[in-house]
């Protein structure tokens, strides 16, 4: 018999069936990933094109990583809080709120989790506070309403739809799993039980992003490196098309193509490998063109990056900071899988309905 738990979602008290929300087992994330991992090509495109737009829409807003990675930190914070409480929030509840408490978190714990040193820490605050995204009352932070009217998640939730939409069409496939759902019907869900959905999005995110900036040093460096890959994804993709490699085993080949291209030497590079300018990466991801050139000459000398001719630039397969990288991109793939798992467990595994 399944206990009864009172909780408050905004002012209204509801009442739920007990909820394992922390440790839901019941899909298996080893064969979510077998799925996403025969899938890749298909699914990474979505989940890119979502992840690009989120980061460079990060920089435009704050102007800053570090930032944005603290106050994520203490919102996901607050919001497991919540969930410990079994209260949680439909998007439009949670916005509707003038300002939000945040908890009290020493900067050791900050620094500690974030891998930022204390007093970048306490700089961070400072100008979050100057910048009236967060303001003190006594001992206590608060999250305000021009913090939060700018990182209201609208677009990012629509797109985060699509890409669970298509995986659960994959995953329909196996007789475990199901019907596949509609992403309208995702995207219900999401906002319905936002800070639910949202904690365990920074959950993934969070982690995700520390880990490229200490691979790269800074997520500037990051940023441009994968905006330079997206765009060359995409003319491989394009030539690829052209050679006209359609037969059997069509993603291995496709793959085979790309490895081709990436281990070209030096001179047949500049030769015939298409890139990107600092303009245009300046253009998409909104750091200062200066900036990304400072950025492009650092991961020149790593040799992860090539300039032709045209004085474009593009990734290359050489470099020991490929061998940190394809081992944290199959972290990644792992995170995601859990991060997968977690939500269609919610959606369809939990009393949490639409």
């Amino acid at each position: 018999m399944n206990k009864k738990i009172f909780y408050f979602s905004g002012s209204k008290k509801k009442k739920i069936d007990d909820l394992n929300l922390h440790n839901l087992e019941k899909f298996d994330s080893n064969e979510i990933a077998k799925v996403l991992s025969n899938n890749t090509l298909t699914l990474m495109k979505p989940w890119i094109k979502f992840q690009q737009e989120w980061i460079n829409n990060i920089y435009k807003q704050f102007k800053d990583y570090d930032k944005y990675i603290v106050l994520m930190y203490l919102v996901s914070k607050s919001w497991k809080g919540d969930l410990d409480l079994f209260k949680f929030y439909s998007i439009d509840e949670y916005y509707s709120k003038e300002e939000i408490s945040l908890p009290n978190i020493s900067l050791l714990e900050l620094s500690k989790n974030l891998k930022i040193p204390k007093e970048t820490i306490r700089r961070k605050l400072v100008e979050l506070e100057r910048k009236s995204f967060i303001k003190r009352k006594d001992q206590i932070i608060f999250l305000t309403e021009s913090a939060l009217n700018i990182q209201k998640p609208k677009n990012s939730i629509k797109k985060l739809s699509i890409f669970f939409e298509q995986v659960s069409i994959l995953l329909s496939t196996q007789d475990w799993f199901g019907p596949s759902i509609k992403r309208e019907d995702i995207e219900l869900y999401f906002k319905k039980y936002y800070t639910i959905v949202w904690n365990r999005y920074f959950q993934l995110q969070i982690p995700f992003l520390v880990n490229w900036k200490t691979i790269f040093g800074d997520l500037e460096s990051w940023v441009i490196w994968a905006n330079m890959g997206i765009n060359q994804n995409k003319i491989l993709e394009r030539n690829f098309q052209e050679a006209n490699i359609k037969k059997n085993n069509l993603e291995l080949k496709k793959e085979q193509y790309i490895a081709n291209i990436i281990s070209m030497s030096d001179t047949e590079a500049n030769e015939s490998m298409h890139g990107v300018n600092a303009a245009s990466i300046a253009e998409i991801s909104s750091i200062p063109r200066a900036t990304v050139i400072r950025k492009l000459n650092k991961l020149s000398k790593e040799k992860i990056i090539k300039r032709n001719k045209k004085l474009e630039y593009f990734l290359t397969g050489h470099g020991k900071l490929n061998e940190k990288i394809s081992s944290n991109y199959l972290n990644n793939q792992k995170n995601i899988a859990l991060f997968v798992t977690d939500i269609f467990n919610l959606i369809k595994n939990s009393s949490l309905k639409i």
